[in-house]
């Protein structure tokens, strides 16, 4: 048996640092609010959104960059400029959306992950709705040892996911997740690059596949590896992927899920969830826009 490091099992987020996200090293910070949401205008004709963009850090193909450091490496992001990847960067890295340490749990699931660790095992992560790979690339770098399998349906989000993720050995599919197989056609949602949505297709074999967790699960883990964390936002599409086939969320230490009843009133998209979750002894706690469901056997 293998033993894996316990001291590189979890990278704190405070370690991580980014290098590169600013409108430019002389803009005031108290205006960069303003600029992002001129930014945001989407005007092209707009002259002083033009030089605001003139002042982002572009790579040749007029894509936005940014380094995210830790003690141990360097990682390269790409964006697109006054979209959504700008909000999923600041949410994830500024704002802390998948930070465990905000937990009270979280010496809990620290003290799973370096029991496994001890022992030779690997967390899994699955990240649904990776869109370009921010999500994916925290926990890759939070958890080094991690054997991360990241979800996106839509294309252009997929080729900056793939592109993000380079060296990290994360698993990028192209696919929308699902309770069960088949396929799904992509949808956009009007608000940006964060809101395409997903439903089954029409015709067989039209689309995207879908995939199911409890797929993924016997795909990945083993021996070796764990079922450790999923993180899940696919706006609405949990609905489907908590209704059936859920065999893999007592398998689950950790889940985060965003649910979407504020975006799609009367639909009930957050039921099948509450169901699933309120019959297992599971803690529930509400951070930010995230739900964190924590298993008090598996975590504790």
């Amino acid at each position: 048996m293998t033993t894996l490091s316990t001291a590189t099992a979890i990278v704190p987020p405070h370690a991580l640092a980014l290098d590169g996200f600013a409108l430019s090293g002389t803009i005031p910070a108290r205006m960069e609010k303003l600029a992002r949401r001129l930014l945001r205008a989407r005007n092209p004709d707009c002259a002083v959104v033009k030089r605001l963009r003139r002042l982002r850090h572009a790579s040749a193909d007029g894509l936005g960059h940014l380094t995210v450091r830790t003690p141990d490496r360097a990682q390269r992001l790409h964006y697109r400029f006054g979209t959504s990847d700008e909000d999923v960067i600041w949410q994830i890295f500024g704002g802390g959306d998948y930070d465990l340490t905000r937990l009270r749990r979280f010496d809990d699931i620290s003290r799973l992950v370096e029991r496994r660790a001890a022992a030779g095992q690997r967390p899994l992560i699955i990240d649904a709705g990776a869109n370009i790979g921010v999500s994916a690339v925290f926990f890759a770098l939070t958890f080094p040892t991690a054997v991360v399998v990241a979800i996106e349906p839509e294309a252009s989000n997929f080729a900056l996911l793939e592109r993000n993720t380079q060296g990290l050995g994360v698993h990028c599919r192209r696919a929308a997740l699902s309770a069960e197989a088949g396929h799904a056609t992509v949808h956009d949602g009007g608000e940006g690059p964060w809101s395409f949505r997903t439903e089954k297709a029409a015709q067989p074999g039209g689309g995207v596949p879908c995939l199911t967790i409890n797929e993924l699960f016997a795909a990945h883990a083993g021996p070796d590896v764990f079922p450790f964390l999923v993180k899940i936002d696919i706006e609405g599409g949990e609905e489907d992927v908590f209704g059936r086939n859920t065999q893999w969320v007592a398998q689950t230490p950790v889940i985060i899920t965003e649910l979407h009843d504020w975006l799609l009133p009367g639909q009930r998209t957050a039921l099948p969830f509450l169901r699933c979750i309120s019959a297992l002894d599971r803690d529930f706690v509400y951070l930010g826009e995230d739900v964190f469901s924590i298993d008090n056997r598996l975590a504790g």
